[in-house]
């Protein structure tokens, strides 16, 4: 009996790292930072230009699904302002929306904020699905971030399964980062 709880003890300590590290959502490594770019991985990041009263963003992800990003979470995703976008029949299907929770976002609309997102393009190609939005620097919505050029922002980044042509699947890549937009 004691050899029986010896190996079960022994077997929990080898099985538990495999059980908390394998699978489940993909983390990124270091991201790496140029100009005014940053990859969080193969085929994931994100870049930027500010314009005269907006800012331009072009998101990539490695996924034939959803592919977003956040700016400013309080905790977790609380608070965040995120715009999602996916690609379907060739064009670009995106929404701007907000953390309401410390793991769910709604459309800023049903809060009483408005879709301040304008759609540029979106593609699909060899897995990689890419998004191009502008944001206003200052919407006035309540719901949505306030860009100066300058100034540091905790973004997240996260992308749907393969296929996941929708704004409520669960991700399979997340990460989060600090970048000053220049």
């Amino acid at each position: 009996m004691r050899n029986t709880r010896i190996y079960v003890l022994v077997l929990l300590l080898v099985l538990a790292p495999i059980a908390l590290f394998a699978g489940g959502d993909k983390e990124s490594e270091a991201p790496v930072a140029s100009g005014n770019s940053v990859m969080a991985g193969e085929n994931w990041g994100f870049s930027w230009r500010f314009l005269p009263d907006e800012i331009e963003f072009t998101v990539m992800a490695p996924t034939t699904g959803w592919v977003a990003i956040g700016f400013n979470p309080s905790r977790m995703m609380k608070d965040a302002h995120y715009i999602l976008g996916y690609v379907e029949n060739g064009q670009l299907v995106v929404r701007d929306d907000y953390g309401n929770g410390n793991t769910t976002h709604v459309s800023d609309d049903t809060l009483g904020g408005t879709q301040d997102v304008r759609a540029i393009s979106g593609t699909e190609a060899q897995g990689v699905t890419t998004i191009v939005f502008a944001l206003p620097l200052d919407s006035g919505d309540q719901f949505d971030e306030v860009f100066t050029q300058g100034t540091s922002y905790k973004v997240l980044l996260a992308y749907g399964a393969e296929n996941a042509d929708n704004f409520t699947a669960k991700h399979k890549g997340r990460t989060s980062l600090d970048v000053v937009l220049q």
